[in-house]
Order: structure tokens, then C-alpha cells, then sequence
């Protein structure tokens, strides 16, 4: 079936929990930003799809999800009807396994943690890795990109040049994901965890959404759109649950149109046989370093806006693309063999 690609803002908060913007708001939003589709993910609630507003609205579909939020554990993403007041009380492997048992897609949230004691931030690195009852995980998450070197006195130069703090997914997380795919498919989505939090007392907003809506998107490759929104959401699910997406930093460059596929019929997400001789693209629109990644290790880099290799082993094959040697894009794999 013919696939349409599709972009959007993945780990949204609105005033259902701490974020500072009616879910109105951020469709007014996303809208200016040009994207496609939001995932709301409020902290263990799903009261905006009790109030009636998951679904399409003009032309931005909503999705409702829930972060699984608890203070002294690791936190991930739920999308699904899943009521999940309650689950925050619970070890992670616990509730990860009720998570699936109740249908949910699971995705790890900012898997490294974060502890900053002057900025109030205590968050807890993942640690359930033996667990297998998640579907994906954030490689990409742009506000933790942003604090991982916040101190006080960088603080006032990363706000009014927020991209200089942006480096990329870090090493250790991608690593870890490449060994996780070399044993089951783990789908590697973009997100941002945005909150456009109110400061001095509501005079100005941090980071508005709509500013995040034009920085780390997830692309998708969906099946459906515009058929109806129920359709529309588990077409979204379904492609980013397999993989069939990948992560832009549109601050870098637009990331519209980026392919990565085999002479094969092969895309992102995909198993398929290995056999000698068959070859990998990968095309960007917008000239980039281009890297191939065989089972964690890079094993080609070339400039330009196309690039091909000849994948000689079996593997998991991914491709990360820079420009000025700062980070970009970031695809799913092709499994092969």
C-alpha cells in the first residue's frame, strides 16, 4: 500500500498537567509550525480524551497518551485507551507488563534521567532494560539535549541561542539501542517533552511550543491519513511501532523527504532477507554527511545528498546524517538476515 509522510510533536504536556497551554493552544500551535499531528502526554492522565479532544482539529490530528510519571522510577510514554491513574505507584517492570496487557505502545522516556538540583530537575535513568514489554524509546529528546551542560552561568547564552546546546542523541543511548535491535526490533522516535513553562510570575513563556514544533519532529510513514481520525491514530501508531519513521532536527534544515531504503524494496522498519550484493540508499534533499551504521559500528561516511553502500553482512542497518558535522537526522533500521 502507498505510504504518506507525516510530521509531528511527540511528548507534549498541556495544562492537564504541567504544561502552560490549553490543548487549543498548541493546536494554534502546531498549526503556525506546520506539522502534522501531536501526541499529548500529559503526566498519568488522560483527561483531555475524556473531554472530547483527541482526534483531528483543522488539520492537526491529536493523539492522547499518557507519561507514566512516577517520582522514583523511571518514566515512559502510553499510547493507547489506557487509564493509567495508579500506575505511577508501581515498580516499572510492573507496570510496563499491565501497559501491554491493556494494549498500550510503550515507549521509554528520556532513558538517560536527568539531575539538576538547581533547576529543580530529578529524573530517573531507566534501568528495566531486561524487561521487553516496550515497543520503542526516545533516541532524541530536545529539552534533556538542552540541559545535559545547563549550569548557571551558561544559562542565559543557551536560552537566547537554545541551538548551541543542542549536540545530538547521546553516544551511550544510541549505543544501547543498536544492541537492543540486534535482538528485537525497538522503534527510535524523536520527542521533545515540551511545557512552554510560565515565568516571573507569568510575565513570559520558556521554550513556547510552538518554537519546540520547529525543532526535533518524528517523521512518520503512514498508510492512512485524512481517512477518518480513528483511522489516522492507529495508522500513526502502527508505522511508529514498527519502525517506520525517523528523527530531524529542523532547526539544522528541513528534514522533508529523507529516504532510507534497499535495491531490495526494503524501508525503515523493515525485516528482510540478506543476500550478497544488495545495496542500501540513503537521500536527504539537503547535502549532509551521511552515515551508514552496521550493528552500532559507522562503516561508511560520505558527503552529498544521496549516498549507497553494498551491506556485505547481515545485520541492522541504520543511517545518521550531519551538516557541519553537527547532529541532523537520525532514521530506524532495515533489518537484514
Amino acid at each position: 500500500m502507498p505510504t504518506r509522510e507525516v510530521k509531528g510533536a511527540i511528548h507534549v504536556h498541556s495544562d492537564y498537567s504541567d504544561g502552560s497551554g490549553t490543548v487549543g493552544e498548541i493546536v494554534s500551535a502546531a498549526e503556525r509550525a506546520g506539522i502534522d499531528f501531536v501526541i499529548l502526554t500529559d503526566h498519568d492522565t488522560r483527561d483531555a480524551a475524556r473531554d472530547g479532544l483527541a482526534g483531528r482539529h483543522g488539520k492537526v490530528l491529536v493523539v492522547v497518551g499518557t507519561e507514566v510519571s512516577p517520582s522514583h522510577g523511571g518514566h515512559c510514554l502510553s499510547l493507547g485507551e489506557v487509564d493509567v491513574r495508579g500506575y505511577r505507584w508501581m515498580p516499572e517492570r510492573y507496570y510496563l507488563d499491565k501497559l501491554r496487557r491493556d494494549g498500550a505502545d510503550v515507549y521509554i522516556a528520556h532513558p538517560e534521567g536527568r539531575v539538576k538540583p538547581t533547576f529543580g530537575i530529578r529524573l530517573r535513568e531507566w534501568h528495566v532494560w531486561e524487561n521487553e514489554r516496550f515497543d520503542g524509546m526516545e533516541i532524541w529528546s530536545y529539552m534533556h539535549d538542552w540541559i545535559e551542560n545547563l549550569n548557571v552561568f551558561n544559562m542565559p547564552w543557551y536560552y537566547l541561542r537554545p541551538d548551541k546546546a543542542i549536540d545530538g542523541p547521546s553516544e551511550r543511548i544510541l549505543g544501547l539501542w543498536d544492541r537492543l535491535n540486534m535482538h528485537r526490533r525497538v522503534s527510535g522516535i524523536g520527542a521533545l517533552d515540551a511545557h512552554a513553562v510560565r515565568m516571573l510570575w507569568g510575565a513570559f513563556v520558556a521554550f513556547e511550543y510552538e518554537k519546540l514544533f520547529k525543532t526535533i519532529l518524528t517523521h512518520v510513514m503512514v498508510e492512512e491519513w485524512g481517512e477518518s481520525d480513528e483511522a489516522d491514530t492507529q495508522s500513526l501508531r502502527e508505522a511508529l511501532r514498527l519502525g517506520r519513521a525517523y528523527a530531524a532536527y529542523h532547526e539544522r534544515a528541513a528534514g522533508d523527504g529523507f529516504r532510507f531504503y534497499s535495491d531490495g524494496g526494503h524501508e525503515m522498519g523493515d525485516r528482510g532477507e540478506w543476500r550478497e550484493g544488495v545495496r542500501l540508499f540513503a537521500e536527504t534533499g539537503t547535502q549532509g554527511e551521511i552515515s551508514f551504521v552496521h550493528n552500532g559500528r559507522k562503516i561508511s561516511e560520505s558527503t552529498g545528498q544521496e549516498a549507497c553502500i553494498e551491506a556485505r553482512e547481515r545485520g541492522v542497518y541504520r543511517v545518521e546524517v550531519r551538516i557541519g558535522g553537527r547532529a541532523w537526522i537520525y532514521s530506524n533500521p532495515i533489518f537484514l538476515g
